[in-house]
């Protein structure tokens, strides 16, 4: 008897032990993602103290004598920055840890912003601008990399936030940055943008973490680009964002669209605006819970569905204030579709998880150079009623190959 109770004893001590460490874990879990989610969203909070959106990226460029065809130049150029970027920054976050690559990046976009400050001549600014362009590209993969690492599953809600939160500042800080821009020139304005980027760089490297157990896996991810582009899932995720983008075109042209029907004047066009900015602010959050709950790329299709709608809709509008509940509808596909971005993530193994998110990146930007570039001709020769149905078919075809990506990712789980 005093054996068996001796017994249960110690089987109860181990029990007890056992849900004393779990708990410590899931505190520690709970610290850590706090840590993170905190570290990006003070970089969102003074990243958008001033913002500088295309307009006034157009202006910048301008104010140096830029004639439209240099203007073209840098801003195509603009498109392969980007690409090489996230291209870049994918291989960087699973050779050199997330981390690292954050800091890396954020580094650079900061030396950027101040070479546009001491800019004197169009081509140093454009260099500049493409420097940072890069960089910025390359800073997405290796955060969204270093936020799966850290919430898990709460990946999609967490982005979410910190994206609703961007857009609660960066709405007033556009009109900041005009203030400072009209009463104290460029240079000023991007001296005190590189002076966010100091005061945030430290705070980064106090609160962001390394992924435990990822630092012995740095040496495998070498030399796996071609077994990331061998992967179907991923290739039909990152094909379903280059038709999305590449047909999609007509974000660019719509204002010609509303102008000729409707006679809006400027003040009615900068309202498309601010419904961009106020529904992604109320809708990103919580289609990032909504996720995390039911599956990224479901969240994704019904993104890529409802925008398809908007846009097959959007010549049929009989007045000015269906076209803005339309492109409300737009917007709020936009924001769902977001989070195909994350289902990239989702769909590749650990060992190239960064390579994943740069390639999602580059096949949109490689997408919306195509089609900006082309989108224009298209709209020319074939009108607006042609660009508004083609688009409402990519994304048609992009819900598509997304769905086909969801289904070889169960495939290949049901194979191991």
């Amino acid at each position: 008897m005093r054996k068996l109770a001796a017994r249960d004893l110690n089987g109860w001590l181990e029990r007890d032990q056992a849900l004393l460490e779990a708990r410590q874990e899931r505190k520690d879990l709970r610290a850590l993602r706090n840590r993170v989610v905190l570290a990006f969203l003070l970089f969102n909070v003074l990243a958008g103290i001033l913002f500088v959106g295309g307009a006034l990226l157009v202006s910048f460029m301008r104010s140096f004598g830029t004639t439209p065809s240099q203007l073209g130049l840098i801003l195509g150029a603009g498109w392969g920055a980007s690409v090489l970027g996230a291209l870049s920054g994918g291989a960087l976050a699973d050779r050199i840890g997330p981390r690292r690559t954050v800091l890396l990046t954020t580094a650079v976009v900061a030396g950027a912003l101040l070479g546009k400050a001491l800019s004197r001549h169009w081509l140093q600014a454009g260099i500049c601008h493409l420097l940072g362009m890069g960089a910025q590209a390359a800073l997405f993969p290796s955060a969204v990399v270093l936020l799966k690492g850290t919430v898990e599953e709460e990946v999609g809600s967490s982005l979410g936030f910190l994206n609703t939160a961007f857009s609660v500042i960066a709405i007033p800080g556009a009109v900041l940055t005009g203030w400072v821009v009209g009463r104290h020139g460029w240079s000023v304005l991007f001296l005190g943008k590189f002076a966010t980027y100091l005061v945030v760089l430290p705070l980064l490297v106090l609160l962001l973490p390394e992924i435990i157990g990822r630092a012995g896996k740095q040496e495998e991810a070498r030399g796996v680009w071609l077994e990331a582009l061998a992967h179907p899932p991923l290739l039909l995720v990152c094909a379903s964002v280059f038709v999305v983008t590449v047909g999609g075109y007509v974000h660019a042209y719509y204002p010609y669209f509303v102008q000729e029907r409707f006679a809006a004047d400027v003040s009615g066009l900068a309202l498309f605006d601010s419904l961009y900015n106020a529904v992604w602010m109320l809708s990103n959050w919580p289609a990032g819970v909504l996720a995390d709950r039911v599956g990224r790329g479901r969240v994704a299709l019904m993104g890529y569905g409802v925008t398809g709608v908007a846009w097959f809709l959007f010549p049929f509008a009989p007045s000015l204030l269906v076209t803005y509940l339309l492109y409300s509808l737009y917007c709020l596909g936009n924001s769902l579709g977001f989070y195909a971005s994350v289902f990239a993530l989702d769909v590749a193994p650990e060992r190239f998880k960064g390579r994943a998110v740069g390639l999602f990146d580059a096949a949109m930007y490689s997408g919306s150079a195509l089609g900006d570039g082309a989108g224009g001709l298209l709209w020319q020769h074939w009108g607006a009623r042609f660009s508004f149905v083609l688009a409402g078919g990519a994304y048609l075809f992009g819900t598509l190959l997304l769905a086909l990506g969801g289904r070889e990712t169960h495939r290949e789980d049901g194979r191991s």
